[in-house]
């Protein structure tokens, strides 16, 4: 049984996203992870959007994450999410407490504590679920094939980058620092490939789900084919505006 973090977005296995928690049930699910040397569940939230006792209800598919670089700033807890292993829920253990709305000052984690602890000695007041962990992916991309794909990758950074007149990098450089971080293939360069490309709720789920690195890349190259769709259809209207 693990804790779940349960965000708008989800990460990918060996991403690392620091975080803020302020929120009592939170700050208990960290003291939990910490004293017990434990990891959490690093879970986006489902779609179509759901709730268990008033909570954002979790998607399928997660990763477990260890928490580091922990540090503490004033009412909040600083840390960086660091995943690992993906896995699939297999059954929900509800908060003892349903979700209730406080002013700007949150109550102590002993408050609320105490208003469950009689009657559910083990409740916790986050999210938890039995889970069953996911084999790392198999297979491997062919080099030409990644390199190929990076290419196209950074073709559409810089397209989109002179359209927004954002870095004003040439394909060259951007290609070179492509090249340095995802040059030879490994399945952490795919992972954090996902992190940049993938944006919908069904792309990432999909990618956590996937057996094998074929599928992960299979996703990556149509869903950057469809941004190169939806950058010429942004082209043509903006040529049509001048």
């Amino acid at each position: 049984m693990i804790p779940l973090f349960v965000l708008p977005n989800g990460i990918f296995p060996t991403s690392e996203e620091p975080l803020r928690v302020f929120e009592p049930r939170y700050k208990q699910m960290l003291d939990d992870c910490i004293l017990n040397e434990l990891p959490f569940g690093y879970i986006a939230a489902k779609k179509p959007y759901s709730e268990i006792e008033g909570w954002s209800a979790p998607a399928e598919f997660g990763v477990l994450a260890q928490i580091e670089n922990f540090t503490e700033q004033g009412s909040n807890l600083l840390f960086t999410a660091k995943g690992e292993s993906r896995f699939k829920i297999k059954k929900i253990i509800p908060p003892a407490l349903p979700a209730k709305m406080f002013e700007d000052v949150f109550p102590s984690v002993e408050e609320l504590v105490e208003a469950y602890i009689d009657t559910n000695p083990n409740g916790k007041l986050y999210l938890r679920a039995e889970i069953e962990l996911i084999d790392d992916l198999t297979g491997e991309i062919d080099e030409k094939r990644w390199k190929d794909f990076i290419i196209s990758w950074s073709r559409y950074i810089i397209k989109v980058d002179f359209i927004l007149k954002m870095s004003g990098l040439s394909e060259e450089d951007l290609l070179l620092i492509l090249y340095n971080e995802f040059i030879p293939y490994d399945n952490t360069g795919l992972w954090n490939a996902c992190l940049s490309i993938l944006e919908s709720h069904e792309e990432k789920q999909n990618a956590l789900s996937s057996e094998n690195a074929e599928e992960v890349m299979k996703l990556l190259e149509e869903s950057l084919n469809q941004k190169f769709y939806k950058n010429n259809d942004f082209e043509m209207i903006i040529d049509e505006e001048e």
